[in-house]
């Protein structure tokens, strides 16, 4: 699976289906975490991996996997992490060049800020896809956003302290500056076609609004 392009469905409500459709039409492997396998059945949806401790897969969803002989099935125990990140690990060290989410809405608010930052647990070139918005991580490695509208929305927020924070093709830029966890750097929009964001040390999180 080395060089693909890696889908993991998470176990709570999907976005509509323009943004999964497509999704699952760019990608080269399926990943559906746990229990997240009875939506792809509902939708029709190819797996080619189920991963997690499986505590969420029904038997019958397992009987059906079993009897469909195409997929993998990947048991990780252990709580000390969740479904998303050991299936965001296990992609890495499977070779993908990227990984996309959905799936991580509905349920207990907790859960859901869990799944964000995930991103920052296991630092990768990952995208998490809401039915409102796209979430990226950015460390030090720079991050470019090619063709986006004009007036665009987004917001930044940092993990933790950020510095040497650079923000250009945005409304309110900024220039070597220094974030801290809080709602500064909510609501901006996007002034052309590119936007950039680095830092030089620390964490943030890109929101682009759909």
């Amino acid at each position: 699976m080395s060089g693909q392009a890696h889908l993991i469905i998470a176990n709570g409500e999907w976005p509509p289906e323009s943004i999964w459709s497509t999704l699952i039409a760019q990608a080269t492997c399926v990943i559906a975490c746990d229990g997240a396998a009875a939506q792809c059945f509902e939708n029709d949806v190819k797996m080619d991996v189920v991963i997690g401790d499986m505590d969420s897969l029904s038997e019958h969803d397992e009987v059906r996997l079993n009897d469909d002989g195409n997929v993998a099935f990947i048991r990780l125990v252990g709580q000390e992490e969740n479904d998303l990140a050991k299936a965001m690990k296990w992609s890495i060290q499977q070779g993908a060049e990227s990984i996309e989410v959905f799936g991580i809405e509905g349920g207990d608010f907790d859960h859901q800020f869990a799944a964000v930052l995930s991103l920052c647990e296991v630092p990768f070139n990952t995208r998490i896809h809401t039915s409102q918005s796209i979430i990226q991580r950015v460390g030090k490695s720079p991050l470019t956003v090619h063709s986006i509208e004009k007036d665009a929305s987004f917001s930044l927020f940092a993990v933790g302290p950020a510095e040497g924070v650079n923000l250009t093709g945005a409304e309110w830029p900024l220039t070597n500056q220094t974030l801290s966890p809080g709602t500064r750097g909510i609501h901006n929009k996007s002034t052309g076609e590119k936007l950039h964001v680095e830092c030089m040390s620390g964490e943030l999180l890109l929101f682009l609004d759909r």
